[in-house]
């Protein structure tokens, strides 16, 4: 009915562009196509069925590979071309050979026997490190947990050893975060890349397909203190494990009614003094009311900076120096 609304582009493929035109058909040829149909004969092949692959590859790849710039910057240029591109012959001939470093190739250049080739190796190797992008992500948040909670063995150990302690703490945790990534960690439903995935979603609080560069730089130190927490939590349960069997020199049959608290006094020196604090219920209430007379007191009144700098002082007087 519009017939003003349509149009009919015709380009030839002739000289340096057939020979482009054949090499990426080769690459980018669908593997269930017949090659009887497409090998030699141009006229057989359409430029779309060229062009829809390259499409289809950019349309898949994770948010994180379309906004990062942890890639080469000819990398990024080739996936703003594919996200951006509207003709299909601009795309082969214009866009994407400038993307990747190269010049456009003029309608009627001729084929110098080595540029077609040039073309078609830049580009395979870009789109390789545009498709292993998110997988470098996952290896390198892979290695900074490895680091951050000391495990001993290689990475390939990293999932078997993060299970095995955090199976330990699913039951002695209750603190949001520390409790997802303690029941993500001891799943063994999940394949490794699902667990991977997990863990980092839970610390960044985002899934790491959709970060952005701003999200991996805080990764590491979101880990950092997540980790931390986790070794202590570790930590205190080893040691009250350890004490159920004694507690102050003699046996105690009743140790598992006791609560526990670890405390470290960390100096400016470096040294510092872990101990390991009982709180027994039958002294609760006696504790809360002398608590409560001291944080009563006028000198610290109003002030949480001078209650901190109590806790300290008191806290270096009864552990002494370790």
């Amino acid at each position: 009915k519009h017939p003003q609304r349509f149009a009919v582009k015709h380009f030839e493929i002739v000289g340096l562009r057939s020979q482009v035109f054949r090499e990426l058909e080769n690459v980018l040829r669908s593997p269930n196509a017949n090659p009887k149909k497409t090998s030699g004969n141009l006229r057989n092949t359409t430029m779309l069925s060229v062009v829809k692959p390259l499409f289809q590859f950019v349309k898949k790849l994770p948010a994180y590979t379309t906004k990062t710039t942890r890639i080469s910057t000819e990398a990024q240029a080739v996936v703003r071309t594919l996200q951006t591109a509207q003709e299909p012959d601009v795309l082969l001939f214009q866009t994407l050979p400038v993307a990747c470093g190269l010049t456009a190739i003029a309608s009627n250049q001729e084929d110098d026997g080595t540029t077609a080739k040039k073309f078609k190796g830049k580009l395979v190797q870009i789109l390789q490190e545009v498709q292993t992008a998110y997988d470098r992500l996952l290896t390198e948040c892979q290695s900074l947990l490895h680091d951050a909670f000391a495990v001993r063995h290689d990475e390939a150990k990293l999932r078997e050893d993060l299970r095995m302690r955090a199976s330990y703490l699913t039951d002695n945790c209750s603190e949001r975060l520390l409790k997802r990534f303690v029941l993500a960690a001891a799943d063994e439903t999940v394949d490794d890349r699902q667990w991977l995935e997990s863990l980092l979603m839970i610390i960044a609080d985002k899934p790491a397909e959709s970060w952005t560069d701003i999200d991996v730089r805080s990764f590491e130190p979101k880990l950092t203190d997540l980790a931390r927490r986790f070794m202590n939590l570790e930590s205190l349960h080893k040691e009250m494990a350890a004490s159920y069997k004694t507690y102050s020199g003699k046996a105690h049959s009743g140790a598992q009614s006791f609560d526990a608290r670890r405390i470290t006094i960390a100096r400016p020196d470096g040294q510092e003094v872990h101990q390991l604090i009982w709180l027994d219920p039958k002294d609760s209430d006696r504790l809360e009311v002398l608590v409560e007379k001291i944080l009563s007191e006028e000198s610290v009144q109003g002030s949480d900076r001078l209650k901190q700098a109590l806790i300290a002082k008191l806290a270096e007087r009864v552990m002494g120096n370790g």
